[in-house]
């Protein structure tokens, strides 16, 4: 893939990411890659080069879709045994498409069921600072409210208009009651919350958050003021590398004003301490803050091994 059409796509997952979230951004790649199988017209050979030369491009998003990922690798799981065979371009156009509608269902089946133990964290009387709400933390406010009902707030801290213009809609056709500030201003709210809920693209295995930009700022100011933060994130978020293997976008820009000319970089997603958060929720329920996969524990064993 062209570096020009690589760098497109990535500009283009992040964008869709910002207003979608990770988690439909998710769903939304795989059914367009079950879309692009349908239309596929080429020989059983050609297939392999085309799917690596994708896959690849995936791999190395920047930053990196830790989710996506981890649902292409089974993907792959799953082709691998038809493959060694000599099956014709309908055989895998279907096998491909079946698989990939089944790790559509499992990211799902994983948001729902967090869906479900989220609930108990709305209480009565909550004052809930969101920033850059999730897909399930957005689900779980709304099934709090049809289901245990109890009477909260929710302080939607602007940053990205349309993800905020989305969230307000789905609180106000649900009858939340909500307040909206632009997020350098929660310091004049801090003393009305008593939670904080947020999601994150990638949980490290240095015990690192990559979330979106300005998070970082709203988790430390929640930390230093005794407000309990609570992450929402099924385990496909979990990383066996590093914080510095997330391939964090990052871009420099000129600034121009009537006196100064200068420099200004700007990076696409935060770094988080997993020490600042207090409550780490997956589809397991509540995790400890050390939880690796063990699947992880063994491909990180074999690479430092190799």
């Amino acid at each position: 893939m062209k570096e020009n059409i690589r760098n497109t796509m990535y500009k283009l997952l992040r964008d869709i990411g910002d207003i979608q979230g990770i988690a439909r951004t998710t769903i939304l790649a795989l059914e367009s890659f079950i879309t692009s199988i349908r239309e596929l017209q080429c020989s059983p050979e050609e297939v392999t080069e085309l799917y690596e030369e994708l896959a690849d491009s995936i791999k190395k998003s920047q930053p990196k879709i830790i989710p996506m990922i981890h649902l292409i690798e089974h993907f792959e799981k799953d082709m691998c045994h038809l493959m060694k065979g000599e099956p014709s371009i309908e055989e895998i156009k279907d096998k491909a498409e079946k698989s990939l509608k089944e790790q559509i269902q499992f990211f799902k089946n994983k948001a729902a069921t967090m869906t479900q133990y989220g609930l108990q964290y709305v209480k009565n009387g909550d004052v809930i600072i969101v920033h850059s709400a999730s897909w399930v933390i957005t689900n779980i406010l709304i099934h709090a409210k049809k289901t245990t009902k109890p009477m909260f707030r929710v302080i939607i801290l602007e940053q990205n208009k349309e993800r905020t213009r989305q969230l307000i809609r789905a609180l106000s056709e649900n009858d939340i009651d909500y307040h909206v500030t632009p997020a350098h201003d929660i310091s004049h709210y801090i003393d009305r919350a008593n939670k904080m809920f947020l999601g994150a693209l990638t949980i490290t295995s240095d015990h690192k958050i990559v979330a979106p930009s300005g998070t970082a700022g709203t988790v430390s100011l929640c930390h230093l003021n005794n407000i309990k933060v609570h992450l929402f994130a099924n385990t496909l978020h979990y990383s066996h590398l590093t914080a510095a293997d997330q391939y964090i976008y990052s871009e420099e820009r000129n600034t121009n004003t009537a006196n100064t000319y200068f420099p200004i970089t700007k990076h696409s997603h935060d770094l988080i301490d997993l020490s600042l958060i207090d409550h780490i929720i997956t589809e397991n329920g509540e995790t400890k803050k050390d939880y690796c996969p063990v699947d992880f524990k063994a491909r990180v064993k074999k690479e430092e091994e190799s």
